[in-house]
């Protein structure tokens, strides 16, 4: 019987130290709750300061519950919230786009209803499907609600040659054309004149020194066209090699930048390839 008072005795010390032990635990939740709470709401933090007054509502007493009551439905009156969209360049819907705040990822589609943020500057990043990225910078304040973020998205670069098909630029072409035909002309001239030689050639050992007069002029005629073809075909190509190199070289354009001005703050968009 002895046995039996003790192990009574021993069950009720241990059920009210487990009692003891629970409401301690209870009263560290709420006093830590109820003091980070006012520091949260100090800093601006109200997204973080409106959970830890949830947990104080729900784990203080009275007394400190109703402060903390009050608190709460003081930070969702000062809690500003932003209502964003997105157009592309054409006025159209962009289809799915992500925002990423202060860079972090914050929506990974456009919402249809706002979204709330902590009061304070911060940095919205719009990315669309292909990439793009226009970011814009806004100051939200306490009470701000449903503040409208509209961003428009560049257009698209337009698209590169393939690698190895790059045709020159225009203003480089055209010396291109006169060195080709100045080649093409200096081989006609090439050509004739070899021809020439050996037509006369031929025709000393045939008939000199009393050959008709025709098939002399003939040769002649063959010899002369050779000249100018040759002639005109090494001024072509002369001129051509002069002109491809005194053209300005063609540099290519720096990515492209713009700016707009949005509620609350600035944006740039900027496009290129990462």
């Amino acid at each position: 019987m002895k046995r039996g008072l003790l192990a009574a005795v021993g069950a009720a010390v241990t059920l009210v130290a487990s009692s003891r032990a629970r409401a301690q635990g209870v009263g560290e939740t709420c006093a830590a709750s109820y003091e980070q709470a006012q520091q949260l709401v100090r800093d601006r933090a109200l997204l973080r300061a409106r959970a830890e007054l949830r947990v104080c509502v729900s784990s203080c007493p009275a007394t400190l519950a109703r402060d903390c009551q009050s608190w709460s439905e003081q930070v969702e009156r000062d809690m500003p919230s932003v209502a964003l969209s997105a157009t592309s360049a054409d006025g159209r819907a962009p289809g799915r786009v992500r925002v990423l705040l202060d860079g972090a990822p914050l929506v990974d589609a456009l919402p249809k209803d706002p979204i709330e943020l902590d009061p304070g500057r911060h940095t919205l990043t719009f990315e669309d499907a292909a990439g793009t990225r226009v970011a814009t910078v806004v100051t939200v304040s306490q009470g701000d609600k449903a503040l409208p973020i509209a961003v428009r998205f560049p257009a698209a670069a337009p698209s590169r040659p393939a690698a190895g098909a790059v045709a020159p630029p225009v203003r480089q072409r055209w010396p291109l054309v006169l060195a080709g035909a100045g080649v093409m002309g200096l081989g006609a001239g090439a050509f004739l004149g070899i021809k020439g030689h050996l037509d006369r050639s031929e025709l000393r050992s045939r008939c000199a020194p009393g050959c008709r007069v025709d098939e002399v002029d003939a040769i002649d005629t063959v010899w002369k066209a050779g000249a100018i073809s040759a002639g005109a075909g090494l001024v072509a190509a002369g001129l051509g090699t002069v002109l491809y190199f005194q053209l300005d070289p063609i540099v290519p354009a720096a990515p492209a930048a713009g700016s707009a001005l949005l509620p609350g703050g600035a944006a740039l968009s900027l496009r290129g390839s990462f």
